[in-house]
């Protein structure tokens, strides 16, 4: 786990980010449609939690909707794309180099929390949105904000940064644990 000096002045825009990951998958050849985009967001926040010491990347919380963890800010931001179809050019995001490293700009963050990103992108953008979903649907932070509801039924229940902190935590520990 990292620690980091000023870590509270490094959170950033959840609208600015998702952008950027829409931008990064597009300059590496995979696509991305607003549910993949939606999963990829918060498998990295959830492991940035982890490997640097429960502090937020971006202030937002997920909210436990049917197909998953949704971002409101970013679902607003692209709701007139199908949830399959994907994001292209005249959605707001042009996909040219350019524009990946004016969007890579727009976003102070460290070296360490750069590579880490990169990884976290590269790992999660290559899944499906159907293994991304089934991934959520399998893992507590997104099952107990949901307890008690139909598995179709509407939903702007949180999911707290601690639920995810607690549960990824939890499972790297278990994996070091078993590794060690």
């Amino acid at each position: 786990m990292k620690t980091i000096p000023n870590m509270k002045n490094l959170t950033i825009d959840i609208k600015d980010f998702a952008k950027f990951i829409v931008l990064y998958l597009a300059k590496n050849g995979l696509s991305v449609t607003p549910l993949k985009l939606q999963k990829v967001l918060y498998y990295i926040q959830a492991w940035h939690l982890v490997n640097f010491n429960k502090h937020p990347l971006f202030v937002d919380e997920p909210q436990a909707w049917v197909n998953g963890p949704v971002y409101r800010q970013v679902y607003d931001m692209f709701k007139s794309i199908p949830l399959y179809k994907n994001i292209r050019r005249g959605t707001g995001i042009d996909q040219n180099g350019d524009h990946y490293i004016e969007a890579k700009k727009v976003i102070k963050l460290n070296v360490e929390q750069w590579e880490y990103i990169d990884a976290a992108v590269k790992h999660f953008g290559m899944m499906s949105e159907e293994k991304l979903v089934f991934m959520t649907h399998s893992e507590d932070p997104w099952n107990i904000a949901r307890t008690g509801l139909s598995a179709f039924e509407y939903s702007e229940r949180v999911i707290s940064h601690d639920s995810m902190y607690n549960y990824y935590k939890k499972r790297l520990d278990l994996t070091n644990k078993s590794n060690g």
